[in-house]
């Protein structure tokens, strides 16, 4: 097999043209940023193979078009898998926060990832050339220089970077100090709240299925009395049409249902990969891009409260698989208190 810089230059020598000879480019081994985009959307790599992914509005036109996720055929587990489906769809969450350049050549290590409790939205990133570090930060974007609906929700990246590495430390610390008791503690938590809803959906899907089967005997049942001549035509259209309806209703109920009870049964999966989250950063010196994509799912940024006369913000740090749970390490909040000319992290 060639190199790249081989088949350059074979291709040279055996064109006829000098003109249209290929040249050895600077960057030959360069990824377009399209080409890495399309790695990072083929869903093929989690070990499925997709199916009518395009699609032609007529056999004139050659022209093809996206189809619609729900509207292809996926078949799971056809295949090795090269990453994970929770890998690829946390791939797929981070690439719906575009994170632009700015003109001073800096990202926020937390773009997208900051929410606004107030109106929902997200905080921008903030800096220009004569910033240096510390100035860099982020506003909510319904703020527009107190022109918008909302407040600021001023706050530093330096404190949010200060902030997130204290409370991942926590964590961390936390969870290897007994980790089959943060298991069975955060399982308890969340199971206590929702055993009695998993157990009546499970008792209102028994109840669809059987009324499912019943629908079926009455629709047959139905077409035989019209048949015989026992039911009006009329009458025989009306109470299908009902009957058909009433089908279509405890099916999606059933679908619904039972999708929301498999998500109930991933838990213990969710907190083992938190568990080995933790395990693989045993000490985080500083915060990379990495270790916050990984750890942090996102960061609700509060308005500042000066009624004490000093400046106490709040902020509440979601982390992924494990969410906000009621324990008093992962959900507490975290506050910075700060004062003119002086700042300190609680």
């Amino acid at each position: 097999m060639l190199t790249t810089k081989a088949l350059y230059a074979k291709q040279s020598e055996n064109h006829p043209d000098p003109k249209k000879r290929k040249k050895m480019p600077e960057r030959p081994y360069h990824w377009i940023g399209q080409s890495v985009a399309g790695i990072l959307e083929r869903m093929e790599y989690t070990g499925c193979t997709c199916n009518f992914k395009t699609y032609s509005k007529s056999y004139k036109l050659k022209k093809r078009i996206p189809n619609a996720i729900e509207d292809m055929c996926i078949f799971p587990d056809t295949q090795e898998a090269i990453v994970s489906q929770a890998q690829w769809d946390r791939v797929q969450e981070l690439r719906k926060n575009k994170r632009r350049p700015t003109k001073a050549e800096r990202q926020g290590l937390f773009s997208g990832l900051l929410f606004c409790p107030d109106c929902g939205n997200k905080l921008h990133f903030a800096t220009c050339k004569s910033f240096d570090g510390k100035q860099d930060h982020y506003v909510c974007s319904s703020y527009k220089s107190g022109r918008g609906t909302c407040s600021a929700h001023y706050i530093r990246e330096d404190v949010l970077r200060e902030l997130v590495m204290e409370r991942i430390r926590a964590v961390n610390a936390y969870i290897r100090q007994d980790v089959e008791g943060f298991q069975e503690e955060w399982l308890q938590c969340r199971r206590s709240d929702q055993e009695r809803n998993i157990r009546e959906d499970r008792k209102r899907v028994e109840q669809a299925k059987k009324r499912l089967a019943d629908l079926d005997v009455l629709l047959s049942r139905l077409y035989e009395d019209f048949v015989l001549g026992d039911l009006s035509k009329e009458r025989y259209k009306k109470m299908t049409a009902d009957y058909e309806a009433e089908q279509e209703r405890l099916k999606l109920e059933i679908e619904v249902t039972e999708e929301w009870l498999e998500t109930q049964e991933t838990m213990s999966a969710d907190v083992d990969a938190f568990v080995a989250l933790t395990q693989k950063y045993v000490d985080v010196p500083e915060l990379t891009p990495t270790i916050v994509n990984e750890y942090i799912k996102k960061i609700e940024v509060f308005a500042p409260d000066k009624s004490s006369g000093k400046r106490v913000q709040k902020v509440k740090i979601y982390f992924n698989f494990v969410d906000d749970v009621e324990i008093p390490v992962v959900s507490e909040l975290v506050v910075a208190k700060s004062t003119p000319g002086r700042r300190k992290t609680a």
